[in-house]
């Protein structure tokens, strides 16, 4: 009871290897305080024995090597924004709200530059890093006659998961993807047939020509009125000109492509009055023009594809950095040397990674390939963000070359450009689907791996089986030791004490809310990462 303060003040996960402790020696001042043991300067028996207690937690501190310090006050607010991910995610067994509210209290100080020279928090990762298991083999592409064996004589498209299954497996020939990819990207619906698919094309192509002909009638008189207009158009036409120019398709001056790629962004403009024109927006849009040749088809399955990541391109930039976030959680769960290399670089913020996400990892990989990354991307059966695990793939395939040469931020970045066009897709793929079910088989998943990435309710068995019947075996993991002690203790949160006793809470009482950043006139504050994001993006 009058150790409280103490167990308070020192938090100990032992379930996966990470220790997470406030050396303040406040603590132990006020268990002098609640022991009544007079002042430092009396030599009373129970003050020697606090004295020694005290000599032998600084021992103990002192032989444990430090990987991260938390700011003071680092159970406060979490802020909307980060420079760093730190430990966002530490791999806790305990209650639901309480491990939502520590992991809130573990994630990306906004302060960083900031950091005192002496911390209360430090951040001891001793866990071994997740074992690598084979990766999965990829299937052969859908063929026309398997494709057409989904057909019914009206054209409906029947057992529409089998295919979606297969498409994420395997692919599809390039062939067929003029035929399959208005599905995948919502410009028809599965159960429509040839007829009804022929009238709905009427009426959208109708429909793009309506919208085309609204910004294309504004007057020069308007336009200098119209200063959002006249922006919107100058970026549009500064990215068409420089958008994949390497490729005979769009090569050479006065190209006709070109010009239908700066009418589709405009009529997206008119079309989604409230985002507009973002960059890398064409970057996206090009490999579908190149496949269908097609303005009016190809603004649609353009305007499809926005719907699955429009919000990529919100002037917030939330959804990617959540998306950073995420990978960084990946690397610090598989693997924390890795981790910690880009942490001591300054660099475990992955703002390298952010081209990668903002546009699917378009510029990464050849023309063909990307054309199947995204298919499989499209039609993912599993519950969560696939495009992470791509990215972790990749980190952890060239992590020997980035530890070994210590690259730095400057590095990283020119290592990462230099990949471009040069990862082999099929291995990153297989590699990927192996990363996911290797760590989704894990008995003991860090609460923001399984409830925010993997998205797996929290009384879910685990499973490695894939859900279009693709079992996969991961390789022998490093499972976390079960508790052998300490399987009960308290913690101190917002002012609130909890008792965890084998992962849960034993009163049940919810816990305080910790308050978010505020927001100035609605906008999000301009911390040191939305700013280096900006910079990263303007110069796509």
């Amino acid at each position: 009871m009058y150790l409280s303060s103490v167990l308070n003040k020192v938090v100990y996960y032992r379930r996966n290897n990470v220790y997470a402790v406030d050396h303040s020696k406040a603590a132990l001042r006020n268990v002098m305080k609640e022991f009544d043991l007079g002042t430092p300067t009396s030599q009373s028996s129970r003050q020697k024995k606090v004295y020694d207690f005290q000599d032998v937690y600084d021992v103990t501190l002192s032989g444990l090597s430090k990987v991260t310090n938390f700011l003071k006050g680092g159970l406060s607010s979490r802020p909307q924004s980060s420079s760093r991910p730190t430990a966002s995610d530490l791999p806790l067994s305990m209650g639901k709200q309480t491990q939502a509210s520590l992991d809130r209290a573990f994630t990306h100080p906004e302060h960083l530059s900031h950091r005192p020279a002496e911390s209360d928090f430090e951040l001891y990762d001793v866990r071994k890093p997740l074992a690598r298991s084979a990766p999965v083999s990829r299937d052969n592409p859908v063929t026309r006659t398997e494709w057409e064996s989904h057909l019914d004589l009206d054209g409906r498209i029947h057992r529409v998961k089998e295919l979606q299954d297969r498409i994420f497996g395997g692919g599809i020939e390039p062939e067929l993807r003029r035929d399959i990819w208005p599905f995948l990207l919502n410009v028809f619906s599965w159960d429509t047939t040839v007829a009804e698919r022929s009238q709905v094309m009427t009426e959208k192509a109708e429909a793009y020509k309506t919208m085309k002909s609204q910004w294309k009638s504004i007057l020069p008189c308007q336009i200098t009125r119209y200063s959002l207009f006249k922006d919107r158009a100058a970026l549009v036409e500064k990215d068409c000109l420089r958008t994949d120019r390497v490729l005979n398709f769009y090569k050479g001056d006065e190209n006709d492509n070109i010009k239908v790629l700066y009418d589709i962004l405009m009529t997206y403009c008119q079309y989604n009055f409230d985002l507009g024109y973002v960059q890398g927006m064409s970057d996206l849009l090009s490999p579908l023009h190149m496949l269908f040749e097609d303005e009016e088809l190809s603004f649609w399955l353009f305007a499809g594809y926005m719907d699955m990541v429009e919000q990529h391109f919100f002037m917030d930039q939330q959804k990617t950095q959540e998306k950073l976030s995420d990978v960084s959680s990946l690397i610090y769960y598989c693997d924390s040397e890795l981790y910690n290399h880009l942490e001591k670089e300054d660099s475990a913020n992955f703002f390298f990674c952010f081209r990668w996400l903002l546009i699917n990892f378009k510029r990464e990989f050849k023309t063909n390939d990307i054309l199947y990354l995204w298919e499989v991307l499209w039609t993912c059966p599993y519950n969560t963000d696939y495009s992470l695990f791509i990215a972790v793939a990749i980190l952890l395939q060239e992590r020997d070359a980035i530890i070994k040469n210590n690259m730095n931020f400057s590095d990283l970045i020119k290592y990462i450009n230099n990949l471009s066009g040069r990862l082999d897709l099929n291995s990153i793929l297989g590699q990927a689907e192996s990363l996911y079910h290797n760590i989704r088989s894990q008995p003991d998943l860090p609460f923001n791996l399984r409830t925010n990435i993997l998205r797996m309710p929290t009384d879910s068995p685990m499973s490695s089986l894939g859900s279009y019947g693709r079992p996969h075996v991961p390789g022998p993991c490093a499972p976390a030791p079960p508790f052998t002690e300490a399987d009960s203790f308290n913690v101190q949160i917002q002012g609130e004490e909890k008792t965890i006793v084998d992962g849960e809470e034993s009163d049940g009482s919810s816990v305080e809310q910790i308050p978010e950043d505020e927001e100035v006139d609605g906008l999000p504050p301009q911390d040191p990462a939305s700013m280096l994001a900006q910079n990263i993006r303007n110069q796509l």
